[in-house]
């Protein structure tokens, strides 16, 4: 609970003060505390002074090595969540994955220019995600380089809503990409001087309408979009046809012969109420509604109805759902109601070309969405009595007799039977909601060309201004989801992540955007084994390979300097248990006509009647084998500088009589050594023939 919080960005301090508090008043959460009574921890510190703080990793380089079969994390730059769910979301989508990977610098492109394009951070993070050996990697050169639509950088330690955030970035890489198809063209035409300056002026108004819409503002670097939206879609980029959409509203008058107007608009992501209970009902009432007060065009407010419907359907499906609201006395709040959804959805029913299937089942439909909300009023009338569910408040009630009046047993009895009615009501309800929806997905059984399966669910816990973003990711090809948490990336299982992502009402964790998938554009095999040899690692550009593979090898030299040091510490904490050993046993021995056999540091301590640096090397030794479970021993501390300085350091925290009167160990102590330890070893084989003679 305490690490949750601290992902928000509250310090341990705040959070501590914050469970004092609730301690105090049972009625408080931890959350509303701090959210009411601690500003934001990180909003008044310098950009530069919270990249000091974050460059300094807290975890040692052990902790830091990826586990085999375990996606890459990345690291939280300061409550930039929302931008760790966001790449992780678009690192699962293989087509995505292989138009990033796949990118190439146009040789007519300056390398500086290169270095503001978002692209080629995101290829290069891309690469490192798919090929490093480090459990998580930075994503700040991406984050540097997303503006906003006036070309302003997006600072470290704001909050920032997720579907807003998502809108600028894939706007940015789409714009980036664009430009740099551009600057091929315009060299093109340049090279072109042989061509009549009248064939030059034809060629340049047709790549105005063709390039890619966008312009280059050299102060700030921000692609400017030149045409309306509603035409952008006409050029078809990949960006485009992976995840923007294209609807056609109609807007009927009923007061005047049902007179319409028709609009096409471009869509990123379909909002849905979460107050619809599920997708389908929340999709389809986001779709077709009524609008009061409509002004048409001859200035008469009326009443108009208008619907939606899908012309262009895109590769990946985003919905959003508004879990946002607002009450007049505490302003903006999140809606934690239950929402649930489909593994898999089709969408066929939403498209243009389906329009006239379903009119001419419109009426039939309309029965039974009339049965479907007199039963959901109803369920509701159980499940929200002033704003607690009836079960509830009988439970309460129930609590209360038994405490207060625990002989009435008539009352206990006339309660439990108010609950098992209840509890009877609700189920044939729902039995005939179940039943009401399944007639629903008949009427639409034959439009089930466009399936889709959900891939990615983004998850916010918190209130509605504040909060923490994780990911829960399916991977088809292993048939798994995983759990991407900032750095921390886990294996759980589908029971977990629809318990969290469909809410029940009461917990601040729930679902906040759904993605989904064209089946039959995303096949199992296309997706990362998270290994190196994975389908992604064919798309790798050479360069970047060999700076993910060096970097690789700098962080195994990490690794095993780590370990040195590591192993240098435990060396000597049993260097200094073995001394103490090795003097008590000299000690029971001193008047004895013999020397102990149990091992060959107290065997030479006795033998030599002193602890002389001989004596203190063997015992060095001995450590180092134990330390290193045999793997290691005294020649490793004279060939790994990094392990003999760290032994050197800690050696220099204890008594001086306890350690060599020199640390550099010469051939002739260890030509002592190996002599002593034969006859350590001979003496070892006498006794052992004299105990079986004597048996």
């Amino acid at each position: 609970m305490l690490q949750q919080y601290m992902n928000m960005g509250f310090s341990q301090q705040q959070i501590q003060k914050a469970s004092q508090i609730c301690k105090q008043n049972r009625n408080l959460e931890i959350l509303d505390v701090l959210l009411k009574n601690v500003q934001s921890p990180i909003k008044e510190q310098s950009q530069s002074q919270i990249l000091r703080e974050l460059s300094f990793d807290v975890l040692t380089p052990d902790q830091r090595l990826r586990q085999k079969g375990i996606p890459v994390g990345l690291k939280n730059l300061a409550n930039v969540c929302y931008l760790n769910s966001l790449i992780q979301t678009y690192f699962h989508n293989p087509i995505f994955v292989q138009e990033i990977l796949s990118f190439k610098y146009p040789v007519q492109l300056n390398f500086e220019d290169l270095l503001n394009k978002n692209e080629v951070h995101l290829q290069r993070l891309f690469v490192y995600l798919v090929h490093t050996d480090r459990k998580y990697v930075d994503p700040y050169r991406v984050f540097l380089n997303v503006v906003d639509e006036f070309g302003n950088r997006f600072q470290l330690g704001d909050q920032k809503d997720w579907a807003e955030f998502n809108l600028q970035f894939i706007t940015c890489v789409d714009e980036g990409l664009k430009y740099h198809e551009n600057k091929i063209m315009d060299a093109e035409m340049q090279g072109k001087e042989e061509i009549q300056e009248s064939d030059q002026q034809q060629n340049r108004s047709g790549i105005q309408l063709t390039r890619s819409m966008i312009l280059l503002d050299e102060n700030k670097a921000k692609l400017i979009e030149q045409q309306p939206l509603q035409s952008q879609l006409q050029n078809q980029t990949i960006i485009n046809r992976l995840f923007f959409g294209k609807t056609k509203e109609y807007i009927t008058h009923p007061n005047q012969r049902n007179q319409s107007e028709e609009q096409e608009q471009v869509f990123l992501q379909i909002i849905l109420n979460v107050k619809n209970k599920s997708l389908y009902q929340a999709w389809e009432a986001n779709n077709s509604f009524l609008i009061e007060g409509y002004r048409n065009g001859s200035e008469v407010i009326e009443l108009a109805e208008k619907t939606i419907w899908i012309t262009q359907i895109p590769d990946s499906l985003l919905f959003q759902i508004q879990r946002v609201g607002y009450d007049p006395e505490r302003g903006l709040i999140k809606l934690n109601d239950e929402f649930r959804f489909d593994k898999e959805i089709y969408a066929d029913r939403f498209l243009l070309e389906n329009r006239q299937k379903v009119i001419e089942t419109q009426q039939q439909l309309n029965e039974l969405k009339i049965q479907q909300g007199e039963l959901l009023q109803q369920i509701e009338k159980y499940q929200n009595y002033s704003g607690i569910s009836m079960l509830t408040v009988l439970g309460t009630a129930a609590k209360y007799v038994k405490e207060v009046k625990p002989d009435d047993e008539i009352m206990q009895q006339r309660i439990d039977q108010c609950k098992l009615s209840i509890q009877l009501i609700l189920q044939r309800l729902q039995l005939q909601l179940d039943q009401i929806n399944q007639k629903i997905e008949d009427l639409y059984a034959i439009m089930k060309k466009y399936k889709y399966f959900l891939q990615s669910i983004l998850i916010h816990e918190g209130a509605a201004e504040s909060g923490h973003y994780y990911t829960y990711i399916y991977n088809p090809l292993l048939k798994q989801w995983f759990k991407f948490n900032d750095i921390n990336v886990i294996q759980v299982s589908e029971e977990k992540v629809l318990k969290d992502a469909y809410g029940d009402g009461k917990s601040k964790t729930n679902a906040y955007c759904l993605i989904y998938q064209l089946a039959d554009r995303f096949e199992p095999t296309s997706y990362s084994d998270y290994t190196n040899q994975s389908i992604y690692a064919k798309y790798i550009q050479q360069n970047l390979f060999d700076e993910v593979t060096n970097d690789n090898k700098k962080f195994q030299i990490e690794q095993q300097e780590y370990e040195l040091v590591e192993l240098g510490d435990l060396v000597v904490q049993i260097y200094n248990i073995q001394f103490q050993q090795v003097n008590e046993v000299a000690r029971k021995y001193k008047n004895r006509n013999r020397n102990p056999l149990n091992n060959f540091c107290s065997y030479l301590r006795t033998l030599l009647d002193q602890m002389n640096d001989l004596v203190k090397w063997s015992i060095l030794d001995s450590a180092i084998r134990e330390a290193s479970q045999g793997k290691r021993n005294l020649r490793d501390y004279q060939e790994q500088m990094i392990f003999q300085q760290r032994i050197k350091y800690n050696f220099e925290q204890l008594n001086h009589f306890k350690v060599p009167s020199k640390y550099e160990i010469d051939k002739q102590t260890i030509k002592h050594l190996q002599y002593y330890y034969l006859e350590y070893i001979s003496s070892l084989r006498v006794t052992a023939i004299q105990q079986y003679q004597h048996i």
